[in-house]
């Protein structure tokens, strides 16, 4: 038997024997046991949302080059053996979450095709939210450090980072040669933080990757810290700072000078179509960029309508661009002198939501919940962002919150910001979805028109939790919404109308309020992520349509409880298949 036809008839041989053994099983037996192996399969792939999701586990010491064309095609036949899979399994003998289910694994599959068919890896690859630099820092605060064999992980997993790190060099060339590059300015913001990721061998401890040596737990005797510690330093020098420093070398003096100066994604070949492409995805909706364009005109309009009439009660009679000016005025709005005072705040606005939740769920997450600063590597060009927790209940849900000079944090939308990022928004659907008794991989999905739609939705809760009693905080719930809504126009205006970012930074500050500063940080984000911040406004619009409609059709039966805790009952899922749910739930509500 040759080598070459081995793994042909092994293959075959499987093949086989899975086929006879799920003939034996139920549709929904066989479902579960494929959802659990796809899952696997997945992790195997991405190794490390692993350690994101479940925590420590068996992959804690790997890396994958998922940006490799290698790599792409594993993906690729992954996505094809789970629809091949699926088309054996009968919808019509499971129950309704088993349906669902079966669903939302092949829009996963046939989502991630989709996507697989351009060159989104080359574009993404070196950015600040989610490229290789943010990447590495977010992973040293989520990798796991308990013991000694934790910490032996790590250095494996990180030694294996210098392929990585060459690995998107050469993707980053490829992408030039094809006429894909990133635009120049986000290129150079991203080169900062790559480069403050390996300092002078002499400052190694002002590194972000030097953290997990700051905290060693006490079950690691001394004699293993000082191991750790040497082994960790001369990994460092020796090959992950020259890896690092090569890659930088590489942005600094090739692939810059190549970034595009263009700014939205539409002036790279099949640009146009990879816009469209995310837009459907990131909204789940088939709505066009000139329609979501359209309707984000309108919103701006109806909502900027709303803050100025509240504005008149707090004292403002300016235009919308005046707003921030406005605020500045008034000191009071800006109480901080330290992070610490601004967490401190944070929190005293959590101790008011929280006992007022039941008023409007009837089920509550357990995970524990904390509020943070933003890493110092990362507060200058991330925004606020909740993290979930993990499986294994070790990690809590975080609220992370850039505060790079508290005496310039305003108090007028942290009301807004903590409901969405916190209870009853990000921590409260999805600590409540990794609770769920489904399979693991819709435990994690995450559809950004549900998630951030519901972020927003919760930012619309907080009249019912009394945020907003006073007009200020009220004006800063509409200043929000109005900057979700700018958010239609200015994305769209970017990728799909060819808007230059100056256009764009200035639509943001005349017609949303913003500050020079704040808009230009906000169309840098929308520019190496298109469609992304549709989802915010595009999902709350389809909860309250669905909310309305069950009020209509129930009358004084309508429970906002039971609406609550229905919608959220089964995790993310498209729009599309939320909103056919919810209708059904709403019917069988009426006849009851």
């Amino acid at each position: 038997m040759t080598m070459t036809l081995w793994p042909i008839l092994a293959a075959a041989l499987v093949a086989v024997h899975s086929a006879g053994a799920w003939g034996a099983e139920s549709a929904s037996q066989r479902l579960e046991r494929l959802a659990v192996e796809a899952n696997e399969r997945t992790l195997d792939l991405f190794p490390v949302s692993e350690t994101m999701g479940r925590g420590a586990g068996p992959r804690q010491d790997r890396v994958e080059l998922p940006f490799t064309a290698e790599h792409r095609e594993r993906q690729r036949a992954h996505h094809r053996w789970v629809l091949q899979q699926l088309d054996g399994i009968p919808e019509r003998e499971l129950t309704a979450s088993e349906k669902l289910t079966h669903q939302l694994l092949a829009y996963r599959s046939r989502d991630s095709l989709e996507w697989l068919q351009y060159p989104f890896h080359q574009h993404f690859i070196f950015i600040q939210l989610g490229g290789v630099p943010s990447h590495l820092i977010r992973l040293v605060s989520r990798q796991p450090f308990r013991n000694e064999a934790d910490y032996r992980a790590w250095l494996r997993r990180l030694a294996r980072y210098t392929e990585f790190l060459d690995g998107a060099a050469r993707t980053m060339r490829e992408g030039a040669g094809a006429g894909v590059t990133i635009p120049r300015v986000i290129v150079e913001n991203s080169l900062q933080q790559l480069e403050a990721l390996a300092p002078d061998p002499s400052g190694m401890e002002k590194s972000a990757l030097w953290k997990p040596m700051t905290h060693i737990p006490s079950a690691v005797d001394a004699p293993a810290r000082a191991r750790l510690e040497t082994d960790y330093r001369k990994l460092l020098a020796e090959a992950v700072f020259p890896a690092i420093r090569r890659l930088a070398a590489f942005v600094r003096d090739e692939y810059l000078p190549l970034a595009r100066t263009s700014d939205g994604i539409s002036a790279l070949p099949r640009g146009a179509e990879m816009y469209r492409l995310a837009v459907r995805s990131e909204t789940t909706t088939d709505m066009t960029p000139d329609a979501i364009h359209d309707l984000g005109l309108r919103e701006v309009a109806r909502i900027q309508a709303q803050l100025l009439e509240v504005g008149k009660r707090a004292g403002f009679n300016g235009p919308i661009s005046d707003l921030h000016r406005w605020i500045r005025e008034n000191p009071a709005n800006y109480p901080f002198s330290t992070a610490g005072e601004v967490i401190a705040y944070l929190y005293r606005i959590h101790a008011r939501i929280v006992p007022q939740l039941p008023r409007l769920f009837g089920r509550l997450p357990k995970a524990r919940f904390e509020i943070r600063p933003t890493e110092p590597e990362l507060a200058a060009t991330t925004p606020a962002q909740w993290h979930p927790p993990s499986d294994d209940g070790t990690r809590p849900g975080v609220f992370t919150i850039p505060v790079l000079d508290p005496k310039e944090m305003s108090t007028l939308t942290l009301a807004a910001l903590l409901a969405h990022e916190g209870m009853p928004g990000h921590h409260f659907d999805g600590g409540i979805k990794l609770e769920n008794k489904v399979p693991e991989f819709r435990r994690w999905m995450w559809i950004n028109a549900f998630g951030e739609g519901w972020g927003l939705y919760a930012e619309y809760l907080g009249h019912d939790l009394g945020l907003y009693e006073d007009p200020l905080p009220l004006m800063g719930r509409y200043t929000f919404e109005l900057f979700r809504a700018c958010r239609l126009v200015v994305d769209t205006g970017l990728h799909a109308k060819e808007w230059p970012r100056q256009r764009a930074i200035r639509y943001m500050a005349d017609e949303c309020g913003s500050t020079e500063g704040g808009a230009t940080a906000e169309v840098l984000r929308y520019m190496v992520w298109p469609g992304q911040a549709l989802g915010y406004k595009i999902g709350e619009l389809a909860i309250l349509d669905l909310r309305a409609r069950a009020e209509r059709r129930l009358g004084s039966r309508f429970d906002v409880r039971a609406f609550h805790d229905a919608f959220l009952a089964e995790g993310h899922m498209p729009l599309s298949m939320a909103r056919e749910r919810m209708e059904a739930w709403i019917e069988n509500q009426a006849r009851k």
